[in-house]
């Protein structure tokens, strides 16, 4: 993320799964994720969607660094670089060995 000033507010609400991309080619979430999202709250809590199940937990913006540290209710802690945030499109990294090189983009229609 460039010298593009994040805004928390932009963050507050409801981002649904859009699709993949890695390297140049962008696929479709699968037939089980077609209703994944992550709402993040103003209160600092997060409910997500993924894959069917639902999670629910704490989340913290560092601006510094560009990124959302999401902590779960059994104490899972995801890190969450973000690429691009805008009032419509959300674009992230997940700190996951398995994932790293994927973006994830999620759109809002907020």
């Amino acid at each position: 993320m460039s010298a593009q000033i994040l805004d928390k507010n932009v963050l507050l609400k409801k981002w649904d799964l859009d699709t993949y991309k890695i390297g140049v080619k962008k696929y479709p979430p699968s037939k089980k994720e077609k209703n994944d999202y992550i709402f993040f709250k103003k209160d600092m809590t997060f409910i997500s969607m993924s894959e069917g199940k639902k999670e629910s937990g704490v989340w913290m913006l560092n601006t510094n660094g560009a990124y959302i540290m999401m902590t779960n209710d059994k104490r899972e802690t995801v890190k969450a670089h973000i690429a691009t945030l805008t009032l419509k499109d959300l674009v992230l990294y997940f700190d996951i060995d398995e994932i790293r090189e994927v973006e994830v983009h999620y759109s809002s229609n907020l």
